[in-house]
């Protein structure tokens, strides 16, 4: 059993700033906070920008104050497209000439990063169902505009290197520099079984090279929960986790005020469960709560990370946390593998690139931004 309970609004005060990384930012909603009507970005190589964030009263404007794209245009734009800025010895800014507050995010890369050719795909409420394939790109990067990128259904033959996902963009998950991934897949059978949603405004899927068919699915889906059970990866991530060193956190996202998952699985054969991850809560009355049968764990202290492995014929799993303190942070990956090997449940790439899922209610009130208009800048 696996509950969750949402909250939309902005994380504490006290979470403040963009997220910086070695080579880009991610700009969110507390950086035209308030009074702040503008907020630089670096660019100083010259930078593509990318935002799924349908708002043409957010522009961004060079030293002088000249309008160069907004953030309508962004959006518009299709995967594969983006705006590229030029080098400047001036910071480029993010501007907001509408309504206070604005709900958006926005990622700039500069020239040369790692990576620096990745295609980005843009999700939303509305969006279907998207299958994305290596077949001509081994890495992909994924903004939302709802908070959250669902994976699930991987498919194709994952002999040759197993897939990662992480809560960057493109340029972090490559070189010295890289951050930590969200899940690491430990098998082909349980990758065929593992779904999850990563609760991030921007999300990386790395396949293991391209030009095998290897696929996901990819929506910007927040309310599905996180596969449990046998021959499966079961993936935690807080919201706003990023998974670089620092204290730096997403906040254009929907906050999750607890997770309260509960499963057991049991094989007469033998059961190997790995845990991996890593946290930094900073009290012990705010600690995430790990069980595995008998052996219960309050996690918490800075920037801690946990690998540990069980072997027994049967599991009682719990994960439960509530969101207390703005900067806590974790993710957690609970692989459940049979020491017999199952017959592989591996899926083919299908056909067609891309699926549509029906519409589904929603049990929210959530407002979000609608187009008010189609701009586009090629």
């Amino acid at each position: 059993m696996l509950v969750f309970s949402f909250v939309f609004a902005l994380f504490s005060v006290l979470v403040e700033s963009r997220v910086t990384f070695q080579t880009s930012e991610v700009l969110d909603d507390v950086d035209l906070q308030g009074t702040k009507a503008e907020a630089t970005f670096r660019c100083f190589a010259g930078c593509r920008v990318y935002s799924p964030t349908v708002n043409a009263n957010i522009v961004v404007v060079d030293r002088s104050g000249k309008q160069l794209t907004t953030l309508m245009d962004l959006a518009n734009l299709e995967t594969g497209e983006y705006i590229e800025l030029p080098e400047s010895n001036a910071s480029y800014k993010l501007k907001n000439k509408g309504a206070d507050n604005p709900s958006f995010v926005f990622y700039a890369v500069e020239k040369g990063a790692m990576n620096y050719e990745t295609k980005v795909l843009y999700v939303n409420p509305n969006s279907p169902k998207t299958r994305v394939s290596s077949k001509k790109d081994s890495i992909l990067t994924v903004m939302s505009t709802t908070g959250a990128v669902r994976f699930e259904e991987f498919a194709g033959d994952y002999s040759g290197g197993l897939p990662s996902v992480y809560a960057t963009g493109f340029d972090s998950v490559s070189g010295a520099n890289a951050c930590r991934p969200v899940y690491n897949a430990v098998s082909e059978t349980t990758l065929a079984n593992t779904a999850f949603p990563v609760y991030s405004p921007i999300a990386t899927v790395k396949f293991s090279g391209a030009g095998t068919g290897k696929s996901v699915i990819i929506s910007g889906d927040i309310y599905t929960k996180t596969k449990t059970g046998q021959e499966v990866s079961s993936v935690y991530v807080s919201p706003g986790y990023v998974g670089c060193n620092g204290d730096s956190l997403y906040t254009s996202l929907p906050i999750i005020a607890s997770f309260d998952s509960s499963f057991t699985v049991k094989d007469s054969d033998g059961l190997l469960v790995g845990i991996n991850g890593d946290y930094s809560i900073a009290n012990k009355d705010d600690a995430l709560t790990l069980t595995v049968n008998d052996d219960t764990q309050a996690l918490f202290g800075s920037n801690t990370p946990i690998s540990e492995t069980y072997d027994a014929t049967l599991f009682k799993i719990a994960v439960k946390w509530a969101k207390k303190n703005a900067w806590d942070r974790f993710a957690l990956q609970i692989d459940v593998k049979s020491k017999v090997p199952k017959p592989s449940t591996t899926r083919k790439v299908p056909e067609v690139d891309s699926t549509t899922s029906g519409a589904q209610a929603l049990t929210l009130l959530v407002s979000f931004l609608l187009p008010l208009g189609y701009l586009s800048t090629r």
